[in-house]
């Protein structure tokens, strides 16, 4: 099952929180969408530790006001993967923590692929 960027809004707002927020129940969502919302969670974090309004992350970074806002908010259906590390990356120039995961998703994405029963078993590894 997938959500609407609707529903993903409205998780949102009944969380009723005053500072920018992380969804949750993402296990109906899938593969692709988890993604769009870590790398969305990374801008959320960063705003959050900073006490920085969208408006202030737009300064900082250069990226608009209105696609912040949108990221900050999991607009997901609006983005493609690409496009959010892109913006991950000019907000990676100011923190060094998403730097580090950025060349962390570097390094994984150039690891050979393994067989199932190989990637299960370090699968486990990492849940423990």
């Amino acid at each position: 099952m997938t959500y609407k960027n609707e529903d993903v809004l409205k998780r949102i707002h009944d969380s009723k929180k005053s500072e920018l927020t992380h969804v949750t129940g993402k296990s109906s969502l899938s593969i692709e969408e988890r993604v769009k919302v870590s790398l969305c969670r990374h801008f959320v974090r960063f705003a959050n530790e900073k006490k920085m309004k969208p408006k202030d992350l737009s300064d900082l970074t250069g990226i608009s006001a209105s696609l912040i806002s949108e990221i900050t908010n999991y607009k997901i259906k609006k983005f493609s993967i690409d496009i959010l590390l892109k913006n991950l990356t000019i907000l990676g120039a100011h923190s060094p923590r998403i730097w580090e995961y950025l060349v962390f998703i570097e390094k994984a994405v150039e690891v050979p692929a393994l067989k199932a029963t190989e990637a299960r078993k370090l699968i486990k590894i990492i849940r423990k």
